[in-house]
Order: C-alpha cells, then sequence, then structure tokens
C-alpha cells in the first residue's frame, strides 16, 4: 500500500480508511486551500485480485462527477458569447423541440429540470441522457463543431496538463483501475452507520414497481454497474459520454476546478452564471433534496455546527469533486472499490471531509 501525503498529519484518516476496511480497493485523495496543493494521496489497489497497485498516474471511473467537466465546457462557450443559459435549446438544434420540447432551455436542460413534466417545475436525475444532450449543445454551437470529449481535450486538458479524458485512448487504458461492486455485508455496514442517508423503502419500491428511478438505472443497458460491471471493459473506455464515462484521476479533476475556483477558466460574469441561480428542489428520480444549477449541485456539509457549501458534483459509489468558494478550498476523490449510494454519503468520503475542516476551521 502506497501514500504521498503533503501536509497535515490529520489525513491519518486516508489510511485509516484501508486498515479498518472502509477502503477494499484504492483511493485517492486532492486538496486545494488557499492557492496551494496540500494534500495529494493515493493508496490500495487498482485492482486487488491481482495485487496492482493505485499508483500516482492509476485512472479511475469518475462516475457522474464527469457532467462537472461537462458543465465547464458549456461555461466556456457561454464566456466566448456563443450562448446563453437562458437560450431556447431549439435556436441551435430545431429538431429538439419535438414532442413538446420546443420551450426548453439551456438552463433547464443542465439543470435537469426538463423530462416529462412542464418544463422548470421539477427536477429529475438525466444520470445517463445529460452526456448525450451537453454533447449536442457542444457540438452545435462550438463553432469547429468538435464533439465534447475532443472539446474538452483541447480546450482544458491539454492546454493545463490534465489526466483526464472523455473518450480515453485505448493506449492508456493500461492504466484504469477495475471497479467493484458493494457485497451485500458491505452495503449493510454502510447502511448501518448511517441510515438516515439512504432511504431504503423508497429505493425497494422504485426499483420493485418500475418506477423512475428504476427506469433510469435500466436505460442504458450496456451502462451497467450495480448487478454488473460493464464499466470495467476496455472497449467502452473511448466513449465520449460526459454523464459517467470520465476517465483520469482526482488530481487532474481538482487542479481543474481550482483554476476554475479562482477565475483563470471564464470572466467574473459567467463565474457569477455558473455559481448562482441554484434551485432547491426535491429531486423526483433519486428521492435526493438537492440544489442544482447550470450543471453543478450544491451539497450542504455539517460540521461542529458549522454549514459549508460545496459546489461540483458527486458520481456514483463514492467519486466526487467540490469546490467551498468561502474557505478557498478545492477537493477531489475517487475510488474504485464502490460504495454504497453517490459520492455525498461515502463514508470514507466524509471521514475525510471532517478530517479537513477539523484543520481548516471553516469560517461561520
Amino acid at each position: 500500500m502506497a501514500f504521498c501525503l503533503i501536509l497535515s498529519s490529520q489525513f491519518q484518516y486516508f489510511s485509516a480508511n484501508f486498515r479498518e476496511g472502509w477502503e477494499r480497493e484504492g483511493a485517492s485523495f486532492v486538496v486545494y486551500h488557499n492557492g496551494r496543493k496540500v494534500v495529494d494521496l493515493w493508496g490500495g489497489y487498482a485492482d486487488k485480485e491481482c495485487e496492482r497497485l493505485w499508483k500516482k498516474d492509476t485512472l479511475n471511473v469518475a462516475f457522474s462527477s464527469t457532467k462537472a467537466m461537462a458543465a465547464l465546457c458549456v461555461a466556456r462557450l457561454v464566456d466566448q458569447g456563443r450562448l446563453r443559459y437562458d437560450d431556447l435549446v431549439t435556436r441551435f438544434w430545431p429538431e429538439f423541440g419535438k414532442n413538446g420540447k420546443e420551450n426548453i432551455t439551456v438552463r433547464w436542460l443542465l439543470g435537469h429540470r426538463t423530462p416529462n413534466w412542464p418544463p422548470g417545475t421539477q427536477t429529475g436525475y438525466h444520470a445517463f441522457t445529460y452526456g448525450w444532450l451537453a454533447d449536442q449543445i457542444v457540438r452545435r454551437v462550438d463553432p469547429k463543431h468538435r464533439s465534447i470529449g475532443v472539446y474538452f481535450k483541447e480546450e482544458f486538458a491539454e492546454k493545463y496538463n490534465l489526466d483526464f479524458h472523455i473518450g480515453l485512448p485505448r493506449c492508456e487504458s493500461y492504466r484504469v483501475s477495475r471497479l467493484t461492486s458493494p457485497t451485500f455485508w458491505d452495503a449493510v455496514e454502510e447502511y448501518a452507520r448511517k441510515p438516515s442517508d439512504f432511504n431504503l423503502s423508497r429505493f425497494f419500491h422504485q426499483m420493485l414497481f418500475d418506477g423512475l428511478l428504476s427506469k433510469v438505472g435500466h436505460n442504458i443497458p450496456w451502462i451497467a454497474f450495480v448487478k454488473r460491471m460493464t464499466l470495467n471493459n476496455p472497449d467502452l473506455y473511448g466513449i465520449e459520454q460526459a454523464a459517467v464515462l470520465g476517465i483520469g484521476t482526482s488530481r487532474a479533476m481538482a487542479e481543474l476546478f481550482e483554476r476554475f475556483r479562482v477565475g483563470e477558466l471564464m470572466s467574473p460574469a459567467t463565474f457569477k452564471q455558473l455559481t448562482s441561480d441554484y434551485v432547491l428542489q426535491g429531486d423526483i428520480v433519486t428521492g435526493a433534496y438537492v440544489a442544482r444549477g447550470q450543471g453543478l449541485m450544491i451539497k450542504k456539509f455539517h460540521h461542529n455546527n458549522v454549514t459549508i457549501d460545496l459546489l461540483g458534483h458527486s458520481g456514483y459509489g463514492g467519486q466526487n469533486i467540490r469546490v467551498d468558494l468561502k474557505n478557498n478550498v478545492t477537493l477531489a476523490y475517487m475510488s474504485n472499490g464502490l460504495k454504497l449510494g453517490f459520492g455525498d454519503t461515502a463514508r470514507t468520503y466524509i471521514r475525510l471531509l471532517h478530517s479537513l475542516y477539523d484543520v481548516i476551521d471553516p469560517s461561520e
């Protein structure tokens, strides 16, 4: 097991996650504070079964944290004056207006407020389709008509030397970690730790009676990561799926969003648009009560009677990219030993957050 710790003995908790069995495979965690990278950790296994270690350059599937990268792609186009968040999607994609979708705006589409109800009135998570919708926005608005994967590569990854890909080159697939689902007992242990994080009655009702959550989960049969793990298939890594199939390092995600936090990626006006006008609603697909905006979301984290707004996007199994604008923090976490639910409830991640804010002492 290998670790790299740049600053703060508080992050003994990262290794504790492994010692106590909370991390059964591998993980990485990166933190910026006040413009400096203060933590860069990795450890465990990229593939425990064959004893392949998680190395500094190990890549991991970001799951829905990929949506944060897609949001930056669209924001770059907004910043360039190519479109506005309040534009109708049909302004640049006329065919989208069929079947009652003619009044949907870019803002509503990116904020998951546009499925089978009056647009803008409710929130329902587009777990997979978001990626293709965001791709079409980029393709149709970008003067070069680049796909979202190529756009991200040329506008962000190559410019800042970031090891993150929406469409991984086949020659890099050997660096990708192997994903494993939690066992039944892993799930029971996580649930027992904090039952309030999981609405099991709603989950079973949705799955047994073909609710929206069930429909979303089975919408794309070749994207499976609960009963089956198709995302270990290297043939899928090259697909430019900007909702779930971004592949990279925590280091790359954190560096990009640190550049976003300090204002390097866009004008102050666009930054304000991307970080404001968030709608707090119950999600009729996932059941979560979360504030969503133009492709990002705000999760409130409670630490020692202080509430901290974390802007970014979580991903299935524990993945997360977050920015704390008030306390000048950017952080990213990844793990291939998938946890129960989304990143915001993963006990490994929550433990690291608490240890981080024990050191930082967040503002009231």
